[in-house]
């Protein structure tokens, strides 16, 4: 290239013409900031006004010039107004001629336009001030781009097409530059990285998607406005700049929303392209659909593409292994540089989890059986469906449990100091049977209020009269730890033990809390479970110390086993005869045709659900039509135009008093069986729906109560092993757990994963939640759950965790039609069901309570028999409680009065008379062994008996 050194003389004056543009240059000083005098400031406006009109192109350029030197002090000696005049003045010929004059100039010295381009755009040019003014500084007012924008506006579009190429090209190499930059330094930021994140349980319930992409369009801005542009239209462009109503804007601002989310995931998806240590996101989608239950084939596929990792990744590729605990917690950090998968991550994290939680706070415990059938498209040689058999578990931290008031001396203290149970301990006492009838008038109150809109108004006085709310659970959100799957069958007591064993070696009770077996821990099971692990206490009781014989464990309840044996009683009880048709209208079986559902046959149920779901829609109709009978008027329409609550509440008393009968009523004397039969049915069915209401609400002394009464109708509905766990239940209330303890478990015998009111669970239906998973997923379980709702909001898919409910207006007012023609709670005496199998339904709870004194009897011999045991003292260690008698012991046990025990006298009589023969009759002896015979025989599993969920509800408020 020629010296360009004759350039600088362009920028001079005097080698250029008067009117040049660039004369004027020369002018202005080094530092802009420089005095100029007059002389050089009156050339200097002259040329001022020649630049801008050659350079400008309209007023408006030469305007802004104008404006921007007088807001720096330089003088304009024509006001900004005549600045348009000024192109009049001078011509456009004139501005040609200026320009051609210096091609001119280059072009004598062998030098195009574009070499002075370059060397004045050369940083070592020396003229950094004089690029700046001439293509930086002047601005458009409107939009406010520099003269440079212009010019390559006009280079990509009034250009030929060469030229147009050109500059194409290298504006695509620069972008491919800045956008390649960017990548760099959001891969460098490692907001993206699974290996720099702390894989864990916090990490992922602490984790926003949202705030992912928003960094990353914060790292990469120019890619983002790329993105956006591209998948943006013209139209879409108008729409955000033109005026909208309030609709109009909420629906424009969800659609940028989502663009947001889209450009986001679209750029993370690209930055996992770029670097495999990008893996976040597509880690997070994977582990998303490997949680709902896509099949292999899918992730495979959505890896293929990018938008997943890999089967393998999520597993990794390390075999399972039998740990000691002394190396598990070194295990959990080789895992990452031995290739373990995201899955294993998770899962060790929150096993450390449950381990840290288990030392640092009193925690309850919950196991069930799981049972998995694994099939096959085609049966060959070796190769068939199989059904494989384990076992879950999970723990949760007690609320409220100091562990002073945990200590294992004072359970076998007063264990040992404990007195028989009394048929008064089950029987209502008069204020507890007070509080419950008006437990179940409000369950009339609560299910009319819920099953028409008629009386939807009434909801908040509902609410607010609710009776019985003693011993109310406080409200709090419960954390859950769930435990790796063990391959262990515990339909065995010996599988019970190795359960147990299993789960405080998993939580290394034995190096973090040493002294676990001085304080009592809280179990919860199902009562097949509950039951063989009595056993083992039991035979160990005597023969081993404290802790091998596990006498820490005290066992709660397993309600959601309990609602199922009180559905499976309740369908068995009232279903009647399906053949019989309309000749036995307050069957089960009949309501059920009426509503069109589909058949049930006792022998082989339906889902829990379907079957709960009948008895309430059925008691529903039948305190509708109840209360059409009582009020007397024409329709509940003209009924409630205009009703009070307080008249509301006279009539449920009306209809409480009428129609359901009385526990211990018997025998019936109605004289219509068709009556007698749904009033029975009536009243089982609200002390169901009581039962689940208290449940549901966390009153724990409404659920006290309601047990109580399901003693007698387990007992009278042939459901032996729950009237018997109910015993169990009702004497450590009553005489055998210290008052503090007793405290501690009705305080947490229920869970409340949300946190929100009305949502407490059974432990065991939690349990029966986490059985969905399997090994590896299991611990890993409540941080999934989360993760998915996550996803789902954030991806725009949350279809919810819940449905609406039906509208069940026609299904009561069919039964309410049914009811009301068929007469079904009028009596008519001497109205008899005949030809047809199952007539009479028996009272079960007056049945029940005259079956319990034999098994009442059978329960004390044993419980005193273990009692004498726990006294001996072993062999390998020191007694496991003291050796008094009890009389002599003192009694700190918190027992329900039993001065008012509402009992009928000629019972009385006959319990009395039966305590004082039952011990030493020698024919008591053949009545003991066929009961316990009968009880031992007895493997009822009320889950059995209902049919699997084709597609279970994971809201546990749907069960």
């Amino acid at each position: 290239m020629a010296d360009l050194g004759f350039l600088n003389d362009l920028l001079t004056l005097s080698p250029l013409p008067p009117s040049s543009p660039l004369s004027e240059l020369s002018a202005i000083p080094t530092d802009p900031l420089e005095p100029m005098d007059e002389t050089v400031n009156k050339d200097a406006d002259e040329n001022r006004r020649e630049r801008l009109c050659l350079l400008g192109g309209d007023g408006t350029i030469a305007r802004d010039e104008l404006r921007h030197e007088a807001a720096e002090g330089l003088k304009a000696p024509e006001a900004l107004d005549n600045a348009p005049e000024r192109r009049d003045v001078e011509p456009e010929h004139v501005h040609d001629n200026n320009a051609k004059a210096v091609l001119e100039k280059l072009k004598l010295h062998g030098q195009t336009w574009g070499d002075f381009v370059e060397w004045i755009s050369t940083p070592t040019s020396g003229v950094a001030q004089q690029r700046y003014d001439g293509l930086f500084r002047p601005r458009e007012r409107q939009t406010g781009r520099s003269q440079v924008v212009r010019i390559l506006d006009l280079w990509t579009t009034k250009n030929s097409p060469t030229g147009r190429r050109d500059v194409r090209t290298w504006a695509t190499e620069y972008m491919e530059r800045v956008v390649s930059q960017e990548a760099t330094k959001a891969t460098l930021d490692g907001v993206l990285m699974t290996r720099r994140q702390p894989i864990s349980g916090d990490f992922f319930l602490s984790l926003s998607l949202s705030s992912i992409h928003d960094r990353v369009r914060t790292l990469c801005p120019t890619m983002a406005s790329i993105m956006f542009a591209f998948s943006t239209t013209t139209r879409q462009l108008k729409d955000n700049t033109v005026a909208q109503t309030s609709r109009d804007r909420a629906r424009l601002a969800k659609r940028n929303a989502r663009k947001e989310k889209r450009v986001g995931f679209a750029m993370t998806t690209l930055l996992g392209e770029r670097s495999q240590q990008n893996s976040l996101m597509r880690n997070l989608i994977g582990l998303y659909m490997y949680m709902n239950g896509a099949p292999r084939q899918l992730i495979a596929i959505m890896s293929s593409i990018g938008v997943s990792s890999s089967y393998t990744d999520q597993g990794g590729a390390i075999e399972d292994a039998i740990e000691r605990p002394s190396t598990a917690t070194s295990r959990a950090l080789d895992l990452l540089s031995r290739g373990a998968g995201l899955l294993r991550r998770i899962s060790e994290s929150c096993r450390l989890s449950a381990r840290d939680c288990g030392e640092t706070t009193v925690l309850g415990h919950v196991y069930d059986n799981i049972n998995m059938v694994f099939k096959v498209a085609e049966q060959i040689l070796g190769r068939k469906d199989t059904q494989e058999n384990g076992t879950c578990a999970t723990v949760f931290p007690l609320h409220d449990a100091a562990p002073d008031n945990m200590k294992t001396a004072d359970l076998l203290a007063t264990f040992d100091a404990a007195a028989p149970l009394a048929m008064g301990d089950i029987y209502h006492t008069p204020a507890e049977a007070q509080l419950f009838r008006k437990s179940l008038e409000h369950t009339i109150l609560r299910t009319i209020i819920s099953s028409s809109d008629l009386f939807a108004r009434f909801r908040a006085d509902a609410d607010a009269c609710l009776p019985a709310t003693d011993d109310q659970m406080s409200l709090r959100k419960t954390e859950t730890y769930p435990l790796p799957a063990m391959n262990i069958d515990e339909s065995s007591t010996t599988g019970n033990t190795e359960v147990l064993d299993t789960i405080f070696t998993e939580l290394e009770y034995a190096r973090r809390r040493p002294n676990f077996p001085a304080f009592a821990a809280l179990v919860f099971g199902d009562q097949l479970s509950i039951s063989r692990s009595r056993t083992i206490i039991s035979n160990r009781a005597g023969h081993e110390d404290s802790a091998q014989s596990y006498a820490n464990i005290v066992f709660g309840p397993g309600f959601f086993h309990h609602q199922m044996a009180v559905t499976h009683g309740i369908i068995e009880t009232h279903f009647g005869d399906p053949t019989a048709g309309h000749r036995n209208p307050a069957s089960l079986s009949f309501f059920n045709t009426v509503l069109d559902r589909k058949p049930i046959v006792p022998s082989s149920l339906p889902p829990y659900r379907v079957c709960r779901n009948l008895i309430f829609t059925t008691l529903s109709a039948a305190s509708l039509h109840c209360l059409e009978l009582v009020c007397g008027a024409e329709s509940l329409e003209k009924y409630t135009a205009d009703l009070s609550f307080r008249t509301l509440r006279k009539d449920i008393t009306k209809i409480y008093d009428r129609y359901p009968f009385d526990p211990y009523s018997q025998p019936l004397t109605s004289g219509d069986m068709v009556f007698e039969n749904a009033s029975l049915f009536m009243r089982d069915a609200l002390v169901f729906r009581e039962f689940t209401d208290a449940i549901k609400g966390g009153y724990s002394g409404r659920i006290v109560r309601a047990l109580k009464i399901l003693t007698f109708m387990y007992r009278g509905s042939s459901r032996l092993k729950y009237a018997h766990e109910c015993l169990h239940l009702i004497h450590n209330l009553t005489r055998v757990w210290p008052g503090p303890l007793r405290a501690i478990m009705i305080n947490n015998w229920l869970v409340n994963p949300t946190g929100k009111p009305n949502a407490w669970v059974p432990v065991d239906l939690l349990q029966e939640h986490m059985n969905f998973w399997i090994k590896m997923v299991s611990p890993c379980i409540s941080v999934f759950r989360k993760l998915a709702l996550q996803m789902n909001e954030t991806l725009g898919a949350n279809l919810g965790t819940k449905h609406h409910s039906p509208d069940l207006q026609k299904d009561f007012e069919s039964l309410c039609d049914l009811m009301r023609g068929n007469g079904v709670f009028r009596v008519e005496p001497g109205r008899v069901l005949r030809d047809m199998s199952n007539t009479e339904v028996p009272n079960v709870v007056a049945s029940g309570l005259k079956q319990l004194s034999g098994p009442l009897f059978e329960y004390n011999k044993t419980f005193e028999q273990l009692q004498r045991r726990r006294r001996e003292t072993p062999l390998v260690s020191p007694p496991s409680s003291p050796h008094t008698s009890p009389a002599s012991s003192p009694s700190t046990v918190d027992t329900f009065p039993l001065s008012g025990v509402v009992l009928p006298s000629a019972q009385i009589a006959t319990f009395a008379s039966d305590r004082d023969d039952m011990p030493r009759s020698q024919s008591r002896g053949e009545e003991d062994d066929d009961y316990w015979r009968h009880y031992d025989a007895d493997e009822y599993e009320p889950r059995a008996a209902f049919a699997e969920e084709d597609e279970p509800s994971m809201d546990l408020e749907d069960w």
